[in-house]
């Protein structure tokens, strides 16, 4: 009789479980939102723009891109943090408004460790010193020497405080010693890119996905690269290691999370799908050609990568002395 009473007081479960279990396999069953943090035309937005066609044709159902931008991603995070945890509000994670801004502030609307679950990392990709035709310096080695010489005349570009162009500068600053003045502009990186083209804004460590056009196009002058080796599409352009500044060693990635308490099964699905989409030599080749290069994991493996950034990034912070409250 005991083992009829404890058979009936499991059948609620293993019903939720197989619920849970019909959900994820029938999802998507309705178009997907995905928060990007930034605003239109920065490296987040053309990345999940380029994954939402491939998503979008494998479920039948649109990937909608829903950019919130403002305070250095805080705001967009903010929102997907108070999302539905229900599948269909996804959100593109960057480092900035994540382990950047948890190292750099002493308090958050929200919690990436307890408010997000890691789906999978999706690419990584590095930084390019650009500068203004307004600047006459066609090395890294022009630019310090023309900053030693006017010590904080020279100003520099970011999308906010505690973002990946700052610290890419700052970490450039560091390695240079030179005193430059920071401009952080709301948004994306398009505001900064037209502030350096009117010659407002002498220098900005932009992401190479937006920055290999304009420099392609003879708008503004690329002098560094911080990747390991030599980007493809530009090939003449050095890598900061070349010049005998390793430690401006950038690495910018991009991943997927969800507001935390959304089923596991709709998480492994999302998990299988990006990683069946990113395994297409076309998408590949399509992100390589903006200076991305795909890289997916495990949730596990994404969520002990965010904790050695938040670890390295804390590190960094302490060691300049960076602080955004």
């Amino acid at each position: 009789m005991r083992a009829f009473y404890r058979a009936m007081a499991s059948l609620p479960l293993l019903a939720a479980l197989l619920s849970v279990g019909a959900a994820a396999q029938d999802y998507p069953s309705r178009p997907v939102r995905v928060i990007v943090p930034y605003a239109a035309g920065g490296s987040s937005d053309i990345l999940v723009r380029l994954l939402g066609q491939k998503l979008s044709a494998l479920w039948g159902q649109q990937l909608l891109v829903d950019n919130r931008s403002g305070a250095g991603g805080l705001i967009g995070t903010e929102a997907a943090a108070r999302s539905n945890a229900d599948g269909y509000t996804l959100y593109l994670a960057t480092d900035g408004p994540v382990t950047v801004a948890a190292a750099m502030r002493q308090t958050l609307p929200y919690d990436w460790r307890k408010d997000f679950v890691p789906i999978s990392m999706l690419a990584v990709s590095y930084q390019m010193m650009l500068v203004s035709k307004a600047v006459p310096a066609e090395t890294v080695a022009e630019f310090i020497a023309l900053a030693k010489a006017r010590p904080g005349v020279f100003n520099y570009a970011s999308i906010g405080i505690g973002s990946s162009p700052h610290l890419g500068a700052e970490r450039f600053k560091s390695a240079a010693g030179v005193d430059l003045t920071h401009v952080p502009f709301r948004g994306s990186s398009t505001q900064a890119i037209a502030a350096m083209v009117t010659g407002d804004v002498a220098f900005f460590m932009n992401g190479t996905a937006t920055s290999v056009s304009h420099v392609k196009s003879g708008v503004l002058r690329g002098l560094a690269v911080t990747s390991p080796t030599r980007i493809e599409s530009v090939p003449d352009i050095p890598t900061f290691s070349e010049l005998g500044m390793p430690s401006v060693d950038v690495v910018i990635w991009f991943a997927a999370l969800a507001p935390s308490g959304t089923p596991e099964g709709i998480i492994r699905k999302l998990h299988a799908d990006i990683v069946r989409v990113s395994s297409d030599p076309l998408f590949r080749k399509e992100l390589a050609d903006r200076g991305f290069h795909v890289k997916t994991s495990t949730p596990d493996e994404l969520k002990e990568y965010m904790e050695q950034d938040f670890s390295k990034v804390r590190e960094l912070v302490d060691k300049l002395g960076l602080k955004a409250d």
